[in-house]
This record gives C-alpha cells, sequence and structure tokens, in this order.
C-alpha cells in the first residue's frame, strides 16, 4: 500500500546553517506518528517544508504517492495538509464559528449563512465527540476548546495528514485526556497525524511510530511497542559531536549574580540562581521551558511579581533595563533582530544608541570621540563591515551578533559585570561561533560572570562550569563541570 505522505532527501539552508539534510520521513493513514529531537534538531523546519512555508533546495515530497510542491501555506492545506500550531491562530474576540469558518464561509445570495455555518460546527463537534458553547468568544475558552477549535478549524478543509505541534503544552492532565481522545478518532477516520511534544510519556501513550530528528538529520524511525525511551534518548543525543571551546585558565571566584525566588507566576516559578567571577552558568530545556523569560525577568525587560536580585551581596531593585544596566547586567537576546539590533541603520548608531550621553559635552555629540569608539570596538569584536555607516540589515548573522553584543559593552562608565547571551550562536557560521566563544572568555579573564541560554546541548556542556535545567517554568535540576552528562540533561529537561 502507498504510504499517506513520503519525504524523500529533504534539505533546507539557511545563511551559515543546514537546517535540514537528506531528511526522510513517511507517514500512514490512521498512524499518529511521533516527530522528537531536542531544540535545534530541526523539527520546526521539517514541519515548515511540508506545510509550505519553505521551499526546499533538495529532495521530493510525495503526497499518496504523487509528487508535490507547496509554493506556499495555501498549496500544502488545498492538497490536506493542515497544522495546528502551537502558537495558535484564533482571533480572541471572535467566537467559535467566526474561528472556525473565517476565510471559508458558506455564503447565500451574497450574505455569510449563519445556520449553515452552525449546523456545519455542531457536525464537527459531533465528528470529535466533543462539546463546545460556539458562540462564546474564543478568549472566554480554556485551553483545550480553543486547541479543539483549531482542530475543526483545520478539519472543515478536509485533511489527509493532521500536524498537531506542542498540542499538549498549555493543558492540564484532563484536558491532556479530553484532546488524546479526540486524537484517536481522527486516527481511527484513517486521518495522519504528525505528533511533536517534548513530553516523552506522550510519545509512548499515543504513537504508533517514532521518528528522531538531531542536528537536521534523520537518526533513527522506532516502532513505538517496539523502543524504550532510553532507545529514543540516545537517538537523541549527538556524543560524537564535537566543537572546539577554548579553554578556561582563570579562577573562578565570589558569587557575583544571586537570584532567589523570580516569579511572574504564568511562565516562571520560583526560580533560583548564582553566578560566580569568572564563571560560565548554562541554562538548558526545552522550548517553552520558561529560559528567556527568567533572562529577561533578570535584565528588568519583562515584570517580575516575586524574588529578589543581588549583585555582589547587595540587593538591588532592577524595575526596568535602564536600572539593570545601571546595575551592570547587559543582555544579548535571542531575537537580536527584533529586540537587539534597529536593521535600518547603521553599524554605528547600532552601537552607540544607548551611551550618546558619554560621546557628549553639554549635550553635544563630539564625532570623532563616537568614531573613534566605534572603530575600536570593531576592531576588537572583528565585526566584518565595509564601512561603519554600513547598515546592520546588509551585515551576516554573525556580525549582527557581534555588533548585538558589542552595544552593550561601549559604556566606558559602566561596563557590565554579568552578561546574558540567550543563544549567542544561532544562526551563525563556525567561524562566527568560535569568535564569539573567544569573546565569552576574555570576558571571565576580566572578571564577568555570563549566563548562557543555549539549546545546543554540546554547546552549553562545551562552555559551561554549572548547568541549570529548567521545564515548565521551573528549575528543575543543577549539574556540575564534573558530572556534565548528555543523558541527564535531556532526562531532566523532558521529565524522565
Amino acid at each position: 500500500m502507498v504510504a499517506l505522505l513520503n519525504v524523500h532527501d529533504v534539505e533546507k539552508s539557511f545563511p551559515g546553517v543546514k537546517a535540514l539534510q537528506n531528511v526522510q520521513f513517511q507517514l500512514e493513514r490512521g498512524e499518529i506518528h511521533a516527530l522528537v529531537g531536542h531544540n535545534g534538531a530541526g523539527k520546526s523546519t521539517f514541519v515548515k517544508v511540508i506545510t509550505g512555508t519553505y521551499i526546499p533546495e533538495k529532495g521530493n515530497i510525495l503526497l499518496e504517492g504523487e509528487k508535490v510542491v507547496f509554493r506556499n501555506t495555501r498549496d500544502a492545506i488545498e492538497k490536506g495538509i493542515g497544522i495546528v500550531t502551537q502558537e495558535g491562530s484564533l482571533i480572541p474576540n471572535f467566537n467559535s464559528i467566526e474561528n472556525i469558518f473565517l476565510g471559508n464561509e458558506i455564503n447565500r445570495n451574497g450574505f455569510i449563512h449563519t445556520k449553515a455555518l452552525f449546523e456545519k460546527a455542531k457536525e464537527l463537534m459531533a465528528s470529535l465527540g466533543v462539546t463546545i458553547d460556539l458562540h462564546k468568544q474564543v478568549k472566554d475558552l480554556n485551553p483545550a476548546q480553543r486547541k479543539l477549535i483549531e482542530i475543526m478549524k483545520i478539519l472543515y478543509l478536509k485533511p489527509k495528514v493532521l500536524i498537531l505541534d506542542e498540542p499538549t503544552a498549555a493543558l492540564s492532565d484532563k484536558e491532556r485526556k479530553q484532546l488524546f481522545a479526540v486524537m484517536n478518532k481522527l486516527k481511527n477516520d484513517g486521518i495522519g497525524i504528525i505528533f511533536i511534544t517534548h513530553y516523552m510519556d506522550e510519545v509512548f501513550l499515543m504513537s504508533d511510530r517514532i521518528t528522531v530528528l538531531r542536528n537536521g538529520m534523520h537518526v533513527g524511525t522506532r516502532v513505538t511497542e517496539n523502543t524504550t525511551q532510553d532507545e529514543i534518548i540516545k537517538l537523541m543525543i549527538d556524543k560524537d559531536h564535537h566543537e572546539e571551546y577554548p579553554e578556561k585558565h582563570h579562577k573562578v571566584g565570589d558569587v557575583l549574580l544571586d537570584v532567589k525566588d523570580l516569579s511572574d507566576g504564568e511562565r516562571v516559578f520560583s526560580a533560583s540562581l548564582t553566578i560566580r567571577r569568572g564563571e560560565i552558568v548554562g541554562i538548558f530545556g526545552t522550548v517553552g521551558a520558561g529560559r528567556t523569560e527568567l533572562a529577561e525577568m533578570i535584565f528588568g525587560a519583562v515584570p517580575r511579581k516575586t524574588g529578589e536580585i543581588h549583585i555582589e551581596g547587595k540587593k538591588v531593585k532592577i524595575r526596568n533595563v535602564a536600572d539593570a544596566m545601571k546595575n551592570g547586567i547587559a543582555l544579548i537576546p535571542e531575537d537580536r533582530l527584533r529586540k537587539g539590533l534597529i536593521l535600518n541603520d547603521s553599524v554605528k548608531s547600532n552601537l552607540t544608541i544607548s551611551f550618546l550621553k558619554e560621546m557628549s559635552i553639554m549635550g553635544w555629540l563630539l564625532p570623532k570621540k563616537e568614531v573613534s569608539k566605534v572603530k575600536d570596538a570593531v576592531k576588537k569584536l572583528n565585526i566584518k563591515t565595509p564601512e561603519i555607516t554600513t547598515k546592520i540589515s546588509t551585515l551576516s548573522g554573525g556580525n549582527k551578533q557581534k555588533v548585538c553584543f558589542g552595544k552593550r559593552t561601549m559604556s566606558d562608565d559602566n561596563k557590565p559585570t554579568v552578561y546574558i547571551f540567550d543563544e549567542p550562536t544561532e544562526g551563525v557560521d563556525i567561524g562566527a561561533r568560535a569568535e564569539m566563544y573567544n569573546i565569552m572568555v576574555s570576558l571571565l579573564e576580566e572578571g564577568a560572570g555570563i549566563l548562557l541560554i543555549s539549546s545546543d546541548i554540546s554547546e552549553v556542556l562545551g562552555l559551561s562550569d554549572r548547568i541549570y535545567v529548567m521545564r515548565n517554568g521551573q528549575i528543575v535540576d543543577e549539574v556540575h563541570k564534573h558530572d556534565h552528562s548528555h543523558e541527564r540533561l535531556i532526562e531532566s529537561s523532558l521529565g524522565v
């Protein structure tokens, strides 16, 4: 029998990064096929290829034995591939009926046929065996009901393949069971489901087969009942992947940053950690674990409800980013294009924008001093740019990252002592990675401390002296350098 979906030798690249390499995947009718792999394994890129968001450079996609080419997401939907994303696509102030049929309304004489839509929505509910108040605004539904509305929205388009991307992330145990019952109903109706989740118990409870991606490559597919969690975790780990990490010869000093019981009440709960001078402290966890949110709370970018921050033993008030910078904390954000840089402005302007006062006298900018400072930074960080007036948008990913870092170190009056690097090497090439690593070590030698958030398990193991593991908004483990272990990090982050 011909497979429902067959993916052969798919490749997708971005500047400096090979996101997918010769990926193979097969989905049968009436099968729940789990797609697993740690952060950065290529799951999201793979899904975007088979839903038409990305066009691969190589490879074939066959749907029911016929080759298909998706130029956009509409192509994929029309050919029978639907997705329910983790973020969702519902409009909160619309009711369920309006959301389900948005863009696909039933019309009569030029008017929306509301009665027909209501009846059709009831049919969709009945097919799933669920009951929802369809006239309620989506914002007033619970997370499970919103997820079911998302599924009904896709089912109305009669998909052959349904992709569920982390569908249980915000659900209670009772709500998960309801969703699982719906998944089994869809499976029995012959729909093929690609199930993406980082909860290993869900993988083994719901799937028929498991495919593991690692570093953008397919490393194995197993029949669920014939494998174990240990085997799947070993497939997820790349023990043979070695990076050249710089040696650290300095001594680790006293506690520099002490964070106690930080919470925002929604995404991070009672998080405590310490960083010493000359130390790199890693934070590891799956997407949605709360790593970035914790970093942004420390930096004052998002408010916290509880907790204290101490620097060199002294309690400090950090109500906003300006407070954090005054107290010597610098954040190099994950989303550098949106949160770290002004893309249509120059290298010079991006580097100095936060410290123009230091380059001015009585409110007048000293251009020569500004240019001199910028040229020193460009040379020190080896930022490859034609001119300091070149727009940031034209630089490579690695050079953008170095500018993002450089703008936090331009101050003479208030040099940071605590650096938070959130995914510092994401999307940059090997050469730029090595330069970023050397920059980090030089900061340590100057007496700074670093908090490193990374989805790359080899990177976080290779650079960190200690590693905190986060799961569901909480720090659940602390792993020291002498007992760094791929297995322990993966197991703690997944809760197995």
